[in-house]
């Protein structure tokens, strides 16, 4: 005797496969790199001896700048973008006045980014760098 989720998992994957092949798939990828590239952190620089002019004069100019109660920091960012998107039509709007679309999309943003944070008189107190772009696309794109 056979069961009837067999039945049920037949006539589903029938239709789908009706729908691709009697609809309107598409399927989009978009890469998107916003600013300039961030170079490593140098070996010259060094906290509590490096002045504003000295970042200024390696990175240029920033891309946001911030107050934080008397201290300031320059950022530095990249964006890296990437997205997909899947969608499905099915024209029967002649048959039915409707045509069901299905539509499935994802996207992941990357940062790669140098902050420095000078004290009030322009000498460099912290700094951080990360290059999210190393990381890789796929693999964390699932999780």
């Amino acid at each position: 005797m056979e069961h009837p989720f067999n039945r049920i998992l037949w006539v589903t994957t029938l239709l789908f496969l009706c729908q691709i092949l009697g609809g309107c798939p598409s399927f989009r990828i978009d890469r998107i790199n916003d600013g300039e590239v961030i170079k490593p952190l140098p070996q010259e620089l060094a906290v509590g001896k490096t002045t504003l002019a000295d970042v200024l004069s390696f990175y240029g100019a920033p891309s946001d700048i911030m107050d934080m109660q008397g201290h300031f920091s320059l950022h530095y960012q990249r964006t890296f973008y990437r997205g997909g998107q899947f969608s499905l039509g099915i024209p029967l709007s002649d048959v039915f006045k409707i045509s069901p679309t299905f539509d499935a999309a994802g996207n992941l943003k990357r940062y790669d980014e140098a902050i420095f944070i000078f004290t009030p008189n322009g000498i460099l107190s912290k700094m951080a760098y990360e290059k999210g772009s190393d990381y890789p696309l796929w693999k964390t794109y699932w999780q």
